[in-house]
């Protein structure tokens, strides 16, 4: 991650000319196409005989739609048919507000789009009589054009009313007959500046907006914040302009992503009242593009009139085979293991195609001691994961924790280790330090350590029979010192033998003996001297080592398929 974070960029003379990038824009070119386009224009050649009005190309996300919409538009031979395209690409957030969603506000947002997106496509001089004006920009010829109008107009008005007015201030000497030709001009412009006026009046008039009504202090007003739909509040507006335009498909593309059925209902209504009208002398239809899962159950088919499906081109299960033959011409050095793995995660061949351009800009810029595989991996997880790759950059993120988990891990195994290297160090160190290493003579000083505590002592008593110290050095006997199941022979001063019980515990004798390691531990480290033990501790030392340094270079997907970290995905 830090090598990612600071990777140097190259200085380098490659020819970027030479990089085949791919556009993420709809194309042309659609597979299967025709299939399609037979059904579209089926359906629109029969839209008023079938009442085809709202047609639906449902699809999953990526699977085409848009390019099928495209190319179905370039390759159209019926001349009839004008299209209006409306998108609105536009990203849902589902923001909350005292405890419920801006539904009402999304989508008086969706239906303003959509009404801006209709009217901002004409010039207005294509909408005279739309109340809906945008600024209007006026070139010096067409300002020039208008203030030579207007002086024209002015002059033409004063030589009507008084036809030897310019002629006596500018002492102009004209004939009879030119002076009743100028009079007659002037008349003429004088008519054609107040039909102008007129006309311009009629249609100012027209284009104002009522709110309040004053008659003798009592007054009338409509409220500007009555709750109602953008699209109803300028349906006249959009009658206007379907009646003096030649638009009679519309392609709505992108309004699946705001998950509002509410808004295809209204709109669904409104494509009626156009067609209903008697002002409109043409059919409309109204194309949406939408997926498959936006309506639940039967529902779509009650929205739409026709519905076309699209088979998505890419998937995850032939992913692989458009990556592999892409990835040819760019790269020499990616396996088919790695394609294999990534092509999972691409279902869309806009993501492919967008990989595809990332990776050949980073692969020119990044130095050339970079992994390809490296570099092809981490450009698809930006553009499957962008917002966690941003905070892998600010040490945050779902793959910053993951990493720093694995680096967890590893001072923890390795932390392990040491300890296991340690108890091995200290083992071979109490071998090495033994002074007795017979087991003979371990068990000696613990039979001495009893008769030195025994008074009078004569013989050790077992099963009735008795024993010198050296006998009962064999495991069999010494086993009854361990058992505490011992009897001994004394002598007392006049010189009688008896027997009695030993009542000394083999527990505080082993203190006595040695107050750190016991009988046992003493008889293991006596044992393993003699077997080599110590060699062994060593081997197993070089072998920790050893693991140590595979600890610190293991891989994390390794670590993650053993289940040794585990990523967790906030959902």
């Amino acid at each position: 991650m830090t090598a990612w974070k600071h990777l140097s960029v190259k200085k380098s003379n490659s020819n970027f000319e030479n990089m085949y990038f791919h556009s993420l824009s709809p194309t042309s070119s659609v597979e299967n196409g025709e299939c399609y386009f037979n059904a579209l224009n089926w359906a629109l050649n029969n839209r008023k005989t079938k009442n085809i009005r709202n047609i639906a190309i449902t699809g999953p996300y990526g699977s085409g739609k848009s390019s099928i919409l495209c190319s179905f538009q370039e390759k159209n031979v019926n001349n009839d048919l004008y299209f209006l395209n409306i998108s609105l690409a536009t990203f849902k957030e589902d923001k909350q507000d005292n405890g419920k969603t801006k539904n009402e506000n999304l989508l008086r947002l969706i239906e303003l789009s959509i009404l801006q997106q209709l009217f901002y496509k004409e010039k207005d001089k294509n909408l005279p009589d739309s109340r809906l004006k945008k600024i209007q920009s006026f070139t010096w010829k067409k300002l020039l054009f208008i203030a030579i109008g207007c002086l024209l107009y002015f002059v033409a008005i004063v030589n009507c009313v008084k036809a030897r007015f310019f002629i006596d201030i500018f002492r102009l000497n004209v004939s009879d007959s030119t002076e009743t030709i100028i009079y007659y001009l002037s008349l003429v412009i004088s008519i054609i500046g107040i039909i102008t006026f007129v006309f311009k009046s009629i249609r100012i008039a027209n284009n104002l907006k009522i709110s309040k009504l004053n008659i003798n202090n009592a007054e009338i007003e409509i409220s500007p914040k009555i709750n109602k739909s953008v699209l109803n509040h300028n349906l006249e507006e959009i009658l206007y302009f379907f009646e003096v335009t030649k638009y009679n498909v519309v392609i709505i593309e992108d309004l699946d992503r705001f998950q509002e059925t509410e808004i295809f209902t209204k709109l669904r209504e409104i494509n009626l009242l156009i067609n209903n009208s008697e002002k409109i002398n043409k059919d409309i239809v109204f194309i949406y593009a939408i997926r498959d899962d936006m309506f639940i159950d039967k529902d779509r088919t009650k929205f739409f009139d026709f519905l076309i499906p699209v088979i998505p081109v890419i998937n995850t299960s032939n992913s692989n085979e458009i990556l592999q033959n892409e990835i040819k011409s760019i790269a020499d050095k990616i396996s088919e293991n790695l394609i294999d793995d990534i092509s999972l995660f691409i279902d869309e061949m806009r993501l492919l195609y967008n990989i595809l351009n990332e990776f050949q800009i980073y692969k020119q810029l990044l130095s050339r001691d970079l992994s390809q595989e490296k570099l092809l991996a981490m450009i698809v997880y930006k553009n499957i994961c962008p917002n966690d790759f941003v905070k892998l950059s600010n040490y945050e993120g779902i793959l910053y924790e993951t990493i720093n988990k694995k680096n967890e891990y590893i001072r923890n195994k390795i932390d392990e280790i040491n300890r296991e290297i340690s108890k091995c160090k200290d083992r071979i160190g109490r071998l090495e330090s033994l002074k007795i290493k017979e087991l003979d003579e371990l068990k000696s000083l613990y039979v001495f350590q009893y008769i030195g505590q025994l008074n009078g002592f004569n013989a050790f008593i077992i099963n009735d029979e008795a024993y010198s110290y050296k006998d009962v050095l064999a495991d069999e006997f010494f086993a009854y010192f361990i058992n505490d199941s011992l009897s001994y022979k004394f002598q007392n001063r006049h010189s009688y033998c008896y027997s009695t019980q030993v009542l000394l515990k083999f527990k505080d004798i082993e203190k006595q003996v040695d107050s750190q390691f016991s009988y046992e531990d003493r008889k293991q480290q006596i044992e393993d001297w003699n077997k080599g033990k110590i060699n062994e501790l060593k081997s197993n030392i070089e072998k920790l080592e050893q693991k140590k340094n595979e600890v610190r270079h293991e891989k994390i997907q390794n670590l993650i398929m053993s289940k040794d970290i585990q990523i967790e995905a906030n959902n």
